[in-house]
């Protein structure tokens, strides 16, 4: 079964990663004349891949939105890996690990948010849930600028099992609370270590908060108490980033 990938920054950042299954490729036959971007993007297509130019409409009709910047493509299924996945390969042999856990999280626009704030500042890996969570989707291929294409993703059934798997896997869980946890420059976020975020309004469920090996609580002194689960995860992250730099 084949997924939709649309937009400039997802297509290109697939094609860096050297994702290059493509089944099927549409554009937007008035902007392409007119879009050296789009144009340039075209150019590094594999040999195989002809695209197919279509008016806007049919390609608003193909992705069920118009926010694709003029090209859509068919491409495989998201490779999610297990957990042990995500702790292979030469980045995470030459850095520690660093680990996004979403607990409950459902808008799409939120988890594409968190995963290009959680790649840039140097994740390695992403834990989702079946239930009760957002998948890989094209929205959130699209929100994220092409991020989850460069990050490795998980999905586990169970989120308590899967941390503690991930203790056994030599990785630290650091959990992320309104209130009551320690200040992030506090807690040594250079180790192997995964930031779980929880969603907006509820944060953590209380079986997956007791899992954690620490509590970390971002700073505030404004009105507003808290964060936003996108913001919190670029806070949270950019502490890590910011440790990891000094090492």
């Amino acid at each position: 079964m084949s997924r939709l990938v649309y937009g400039l920054h997802p297509l290109r950042e697939r094609l860096r990663r050297g994702r290059s299954e493509i089944s099927a490729l549409w554009v937007d036959e008035g902007r392409a004349r007119r879009d050296a971007e789009l144009e340039a993007l075209l150019a590094k297509l594999p040999a195989e891949v002809t695209p197919q130019r279509v008016p806007r409409e049919q390609l608003e009709l193909i992705c069920g939105s118009s926010s694709h910047q003029g090209v859509v493509a068919a491409v495989g299924d998201y490779p999610y890996v297990d957990l042990e996945g995500l702790l292979e390969g030469d980045a995470v042999e030459a850095t520690p690990a660093l680990l996004l856990v979403v607990d409950g999280v459902t808008d799409p626009q939120n988890l594409g948010a968190m995963l290009r704030s959680a790649l840039v500042f140097g994740a390695s890996g992403v834990v989702l849930t079946r239930d009760r969570c957002a998948s890989i989707t094209p929205t959130v291929v699209r929100v994220s600028s092409g991020a989850s294409e460069h990050l490795r993703c998980a999905r586990v059934t169970n989120l308590s099992r899967a941390l503690e798997k991930l203790k056994e896997l030599g990785v630290w869980i650091v959990g992320t609370v309104e209130r009551g946890g320690e200040h992030p420059a506090r807690i040594d976020l250079r180790v192997p270590c995964a930031l779980v975020l929880g969603s907006e309004g509820k944060g953590m469920r209380p079986n997956v908060k007791k899992h954690c090996d620490l509590l970390l609580t971002l700073p505030a002194a404004g009105p507003i108490g808290a964060l936003n689960v996108a913001a919190a995860t670029t806070a949270a992250f950019y502490e890590a980033a910011r440790q990891r730099s000094s090492r």
